[in-house]
């Protein structure tokens, strides 16, 4: 009875301590690149059922480890919510997890459970800009790839940078290559295929090893097939099959080669015997009345936890500010016209308050476009981050390079700025940006990150702002050039901007 009373307890205690956090969670797995997630749990559980023979006879809770573990816990999640970084909380709950298994079962147990804990993790989804960058690479690799087999079948095609022209149609490398977001299903897959077929350690390797090959493989193979449908088809059928079917069946395609890989491997090595240990009816539970009172305490940790944390947020302030709305559309030799998003970017967005508007120089007629988000407070899933996220793949614009420029007096621009320069056939883009947030300017998203923690302890302040300006380049100009027109810009423009965003 009270080993049911003190599982009800963490499991309550723990449900409170991150229900605000599930919403951002399911959020990302109802996306098509976290789809996966889904299956995770369930996952995990039957395979730590079929282990639960290699558990020890006598269960002894591993004390120490386990509180460890569990400041750890603590650690992350509030460094998590205080920067606002939701992939920090998503560790943090996992690894509660952990220390359940340490407390009830001990660290002698992890022989059983390491493995399904590994898979387990699974369930975290990677950080957008993370997840972006690393597909961003496979894509273009993948993209050369679908064209030297096209050009290998007699296919007319070529790519220059962001495109594959196929003639008949053309396709953006981040629309084409839109079958990476299995990637990581694609890992978890080869790991699983691996544990269940294959019994050496050098035969999981391989397997896993040649999931992310596999996985551009195929992907190449679905442009190379929608180039040759278009061409010996039809382009409405091309279209059909890239939009409809093609995804799932690249997908199915990569199972088929890593279970045959899989029994490749297995030409090349014995079957093992399987080991088999006492069942885990035979367990001595003398020691439970220990887990009971180790997991009381963890349900009481837990609810300490979200009182500390409910406190702070009690204790934000909201410093006052002038709103956007009243934000000067006349700047130096610019005039503005400003635009407004949509429902659906408003959201996404997250932002208590944004401007975005479009200046033209009334001499030149050059156009910049200013975006600026402001937040009350920031909390996970509802902050300033890195514009890249955002920029890198949109409407086909690749990254070709990504600095920070020093303060340049002369043009008139005071502070530090990142500069990001995309392009796409016919076309380059020049941004910059940067974080103003209570008081400081700041370039690198991660010590924004390490500010905004020790600002919402310190001050109990969390607000602040991302400013972005971005200009088309002309053929032939100089990105030297362009970044002199947004500076003497950004000169003027930011004097401005200490009324909207507060110091």
């Amino acid at each position: 009875m009270a080993a049911i009373f003190s599982f009800i307890s963490v499991f309550a205690a723990w449900i409170v301590l991150y229900l605000n956090s599930f919403p951002s969670l399911l959020r990302r797995w109802n996306t098509d690149d976290y789809s996966y997630c889904w299956i995770v749990v369930p996952l995990a559980l039957y395979i730590a059922w079929q282990r639960r023979d290699m558990l020890p006879k006598i269960l002894t809770p591993s004390v120490k480890s386990g509180y460890v573990a569990l400041l750890v816990v603590a650690v992350l999640f509030f460094i998590g919510k205080a920067g606002s970084v939701d992939a920090l909380v998503f560790v943090s709950m996992w690894l509660s997890i952990v220390v359940i298994v340490l407390f009830v079962f001990g660290l002698k147990s992890m022989k059983a459970f390491f493995f399904p804990l590994a898979i387990l993790a699974f369930f975290i989804p990677p950080p957008p800009f993370i997840n972006r960058m690393l597909t961003f690479k496979l894509r273009l690799i993948s993209s050369d790839l679908s064209v030297r087999i096209m050009q290998l079948i007699d296919i007319p095609v070529y790519r220059e940078g962001n495109v594959i022209d196929l003639g008949m149609i053309k396709l953006h490398v981040v629309d084409a290559c839109s079958g990476l977001r299995y990637v990581f299903p694609t890992i978890l897959l080869g790991i699983l295929i691996g544990y269940w077929f294959n019994k050496r350690p050098w035969q999981r390797f391989i397997i896993f090893v040649t999931t992310i090959p596999i996985a551009i493989i195929t992907n190449a193979l679905r442009i190379a097939i929608v180039g040759y449908i278009a061409r010996n088809i039809s382009v409405e059928t091309a279209h059909n099959f890239f939009h409809e079917a093609s995804g799932i069946i690249i997908y199915l395609l990569s199972i088929s080669f890593l279970v045959l890989l899989s029994l490749i491997l297995n030409l090349f090595g014995a079957k093992e015997s399987i080991k088999r240990v006492e069942s885990y009816s035979s367990l001595n539970r003398n020691n439970g009345s220990n887990s009971v009172v180790h997991v009381i305490v963890m349900a009481v940790f837990f609810a300490g936890m979200f009182m500390f944390n409910e406190s702070l947020v009690s204790a934000r302030v909201i410093p006052d500010r002038m709103s956007f709305n009243n934000f000067p559309l006349s700047i130096g030799s610019y005039a503005g016209e400003r635009q407004y998003f949509d429902n659906k970017i408003i959201e996404s967005l997250g932002a208590d308050d944004y401007f975005t508007a479009v200046y033209r120089n009334k001499n030149s007629g050059r156009a910049i476009l200013v975006l600026i988000s402001y937040y009350n407070f920031q909390e996970p899933q509802r902050a300033a981050h890195n514009p890249i996220s955002c920029l890198l793949g949109g409407d086909g614009w690749g990254l070709s390079s990504s600095k920070d420029l020093p303060a340049d007096l002369k043009d008139g621009r005071a502070f530090r700025v990142r500069s990001l320069l995309l392009e796409k056939p016919g076309s380059r883009l020049l941004a910059l940006y940067w974080f103003q947030q209570r008081g400081r300017i700041i370039t690198n998203e991660y010590l924004n990150k390490v500010y905004l923690a020790l600002d919402s302890i310190k001050k109990n302040r969390t607000d602040g702002a991302l400013i972005r300006v971005e200009l088309l380049l002309k053929d032939g100009e100089t990105v030297q050039h362009g970044q002199q027109i947004l500076n003497s810009f950004i000169g003027n423009f930011s004097i401005i901007l200490n009324k909207y965003i507060p110091n």
